[in-house]
């Protein structure tokens, strides 16, 4: 039997994000979603499921308004107190079945504590924040992507 309910799901991303900090600013790019493989939640990510959504992220992004948190809240929205970066791109990579983007953190109290991290060596990953659910084969049904938070561990 297929479960019907929307869940909030939080995925990590595969790998860590590289950071740059020449220009001043903390900025961090990486691997966002891999499509077609089985992650560390046991579950699988389709481009039909997941490209969609880019056009209303990229025009939050177009707007300076796709913001995300340190470490995942237990709710869909983002809280403005606690937002430690903006997402300022995502690029969908057909070859590598992956998106690809990149986030620069902020001088808020969260994106000071995420650079203090990043300072100190912490590898810092992605991870989405969306609601849907998840079939019995694994794949998951989106609904909506609300952003991206800067997590700990990598999920794929």
């Amino acid at each position: 039997m297929e479960n019907k309910s929307v869940l909030l799901i939080l995925e990590r991303s595969s790998a860590n994000l590289t950071v740059d900090k020449e220009s001043g600013d903390y900025v961090l790019e990486g691997i966002f979603a891999q499509f077609g493989v089985e992650n560390n939640n046991k579950r699988v990510y389709e481009e039909k499921e997941y490209l969609p959504h880019l056009e209303y992220l990229k025009k939050k992004i177009s707007e300076n308004r796709l913001m995300g948190e340190l470490d995942h809240p237990e709710k869909f929205e983002v809280s403005l107190d606690k937002v430690s970066h903006i997402i300022e791109n995502l690029e969908y990579d057909s070859k590598s079945r992956q998106i690809k983007g990149r986030v620069r953190i902020l001088d808020t109290p969260s994106g000071k504590i995420a650079k203090n991290l990043v300072d100190a060596g912490v590898p810092i990953s992605i991870s989405s924040r969306a609601a849907g659910s998840v079939s019995e084969n694994k794949k998951v049904n989106i609904k909506r992507i609300f952003t991206y938070d800067l997590v700990a561990d990598p999920g794929f």
